[in-house]
């Protein structure tokens, strides 16, 4: 997450950041209206009034299960699409023998979205869209 959006949520009132918390329950009348945590360290668990939830579950994209056929840059996120080229052509040795379409991986067929890929603006405007 960007320093400056870190910074904002200290200054702001109503946001809250929990660290190794589990959302095990929520509810409310037609919206929601309450939020229960469990805290993963101590086992404490607490119910609060709540409007709204983000979850944010980290910056690494936690792709090491793939397997090794999709490509991935140096930080682990999926390369897809024409970031897939090399000069306009895929890499020595590809099984693609077209240009990869906009979100397909390096393996024909499989793609990917989100946060995951390589490029994407990883912001939370982005994934509420």
């Amino acid at each position: 997450m960007a320093d400056y959006l870190l910074d904002e949520m200290v200054v702001t009132g109503n946001v809250r950041v929990r660290l190794n918390t589990r959302v095990v329950g929520g509810g409310g009348e037609g919206r929601l209206e309450r939020l229960t945590f469990e805290d993963s360290a101590s086992g404490h668990v607490e119910t609060v009034p709540a409007a709204a939830l983000f979850a944010l579950i980290g910056a690494e994209p936690r792709t090491d299960w793939l397997p090794e056929d999709v490509e991935r840059d140096e930080k682990g996120y999926v390369i897809t699409g024409t970031d897939l080229l090399h000069g306009g052509q895929p890499p020595e040795g590809s099984p693609l023998t077209r240009a990869p379409l906009l979100l397909e991986t390096s393996v024909p067929g499989v793609f990917t979205v989100g946060d995951v890929r390589h490029g994407s603006t990883h912001r939370v405007a982005s994934a509420v869209g």
